[in-house]
Protein backbone atom coordinates (compact mmCIF):
# COMPACT_ATOMS: atom_id res chain seq x y z
CA UNK A 1 0.00 0.00 0.00
CA UNK A 2 1.51 3.34 -1.06
CA UNK A 3 1.52 6.56 0.95
CA UNK A 4 1.55 10.10 -0.39
CA UNK A 5 2.82 12.91 1.87
CA UNK A 6 2.29 16.55 0.95
CA UNK A 7 3.78 19.75 2.29
CA UNK A 8 1.54 22.70 1.37
CA UNK A 9 2.39 26.32 2.11
CA UNK A 10 1.97 29.84 0.82
CA UNK A 11 5.10 31.69 -0.24
CA UNK A 12 5.44 35.43 0.34
CA UNK A 13 4.77 37.58 -2.72
CA UNK A 14 7.92 38.52 -4.58
CA UNK A 15 9.89 35.63 -3.06
CA UNK A 16 8.76 32.52 -4.93
CA UNK A 17 12.03 32.34 -6.85
CA UNK A 18 14.01 32.77 -3.63
CA UNK A 19 12.07 29.94 -2.03
CA UNK A 20 12.58 27.67 -5.04
CA UNK A 21 16.36 28.18 -4.79
CA UNK A 22 16.26 26.89 -1.21
CA UNK A 23 14.07 23.98 -2.30
CA UNK A 24 16.55 23.10 -5.06
CA UNK A 25 19.30 22.89 -2.42
CA UNK A 26 17.13 20.63 -0.27
CA UNK A 27 16.34 18.47 -3.30
CA UNK A 28 20.07 18.09 -3.97
CA UNK A 29 20.74 16.99 -0.40
CA UNK A 30 17.90 14.48 -0.58
CA UNK A 31 19.22 13.05 -3.85
CA UNK A 32 22.72 12.75 -2.35
CA UNK A 33 21.24 10.72 0.53
CA UNK A 34 19.28 8.47 -1.83
CA UNK A 35 15.96 9.60 -0.33
CA UNK A 36 12.69 9.90 -2.18
CA UNK A 37 12.34 13.38 -3.69
CA UNK A 38 9.26 15.47 -4.22
CA UNK A 39 7.16 16.30 -7.17
CA UNK A 40 6.64 20.07 -6.93
CA UNK A 41 3.18 21.39 -7.78
CA UNK A 42 1.72 24.88 -8.06
CA UNK A 43 -1.94 25.70 -8.61
CA UNK A 44 -3.27 26.28 -12.10
CA UNK A 45 -6.19 27.95 -10.35
CA UNK A 46 -6.76 28.56 -6.68
CA UNK A 47 -4.63 30.17 -3.99
CA UNK A 48 -1.84 32.37 -5.32
CA UNK A 49 1.78 31.57 -4.46
CA UNK A 50 0.90 28.17 -3.05
CA UNK A 51 3.70 25.61 -3.09
CA UNK A 52 3.04 21.88 -2.84
CA UNK A 53 5.73 19.24 -2.46
CA UNK A 54 4.36 15.73 -2.94
CA UNK A 55 6.33 12.66 -1.95
CA UNK A 56 5.19 9.13 -2.79
CA UNK A 57 6.39 6.31 -0.55
CA UNK A 58 5.85 2.63 -1.30
CA UNK A 59 4.99 1.92 2.34
CA UNK A 60 4.69 3.55 5.74
CA UNK A 61 7.96 2.05 7.01
CA UNK A 62 9.99 3.85 4.32
CA UNK A 63 8.17 7.11 5.04
CA UNK A 64 8.95 6.78 8.75
CA UNK A 65 12.60 5.81 8.13
CA UNK A 66 13.25 8.73 5.77
CA UNK A 67 11.37 11.19 8.00
CA UNK A 68 13.51 10.18 10.99
CA UNK A 69 16.69 10.39 8.90
CA UNK A 70 15.70 13.83 7.61
CA UNK A 71 15.17 15.31 11.08
CA UNK A 72 18.44 13.87 12.35
CA UNK A 73 20.49 15.10 9.36
CA UNK A 74 21.88 18.62 10.06
CA UNK A 75 22.50 19.41 6.37
CA UNK A 76 19.05 18.34 5.23
CA UNK A 77 17.25 20.12 8.04
CA UNK A 78 19.31 23.30 7.54
CA UNK A 79 18.44 23.28 3.83
CA UNK A 80 14.76 22.95 4.75
CA UNK A 81 14.92 25.71 7.35
CA UNK A 82 16.59 28.07 4.88
CA UNK A 83 13.27 28.42 3.08
CA UNK A 84 11.28 29.32 6.20
CA UNK A 85 11.83 33.05 5.84
CA UNK A 86 9.87 32.98 2.56
CA UNK A 87 6.82 31.10 3.91
CA UNK A 88 3.78 33.04 5.11
CA UNK A 89 3.60 32.18 8.80
CA UNK A 90 0.69 29.95 9.70
CA UNK A 91 0.07 28.65 6.18
CA UNK A 92 2.24 25.51 6.20
CA UNK A 93 0.47 22.20 6.65
CA UNK A 94 1.07 18.57 5.82
CA UNK A 95 -1.15 15.78 4.60
CA UNK A 96 -0.59 12.03 4.53
CA UNK A 97 -2.77 9.84 2.32
CA UNK A 98 -2.78 6.11 1.74
CA UNK A 99 -4.11 4.05 -1.13
CA UNK A 100 -7.66 2.81 -0.73
CA UNK A 101 -7.97 -0.60 -2.32
CA UNK A 102 -11.24 -0.78 -4.23
CA UNK A 103 -11.42 -4.50 -3.50
CA UNK A 104 -12.87 -3.60 -0.09
CA UNK A 105 -16.01 -2.33 -1.81
CA UNK A 106 -16.47 -4.72 -4.72
CA UNK A 107 -19.26 -7.21 -4.55
CA UNK A 108 -18.52 -10.59 -6.00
Amino acid sequence: MAYRWRLIQEIRYGHFGDYMKTWAKLDSVMRERGWITARVLVPTAGPNNEFVAEFEYPDLAIYERENKAFYSDPDAFAAFQAGAEFVVQGTARTELYEDMPLEFFRED
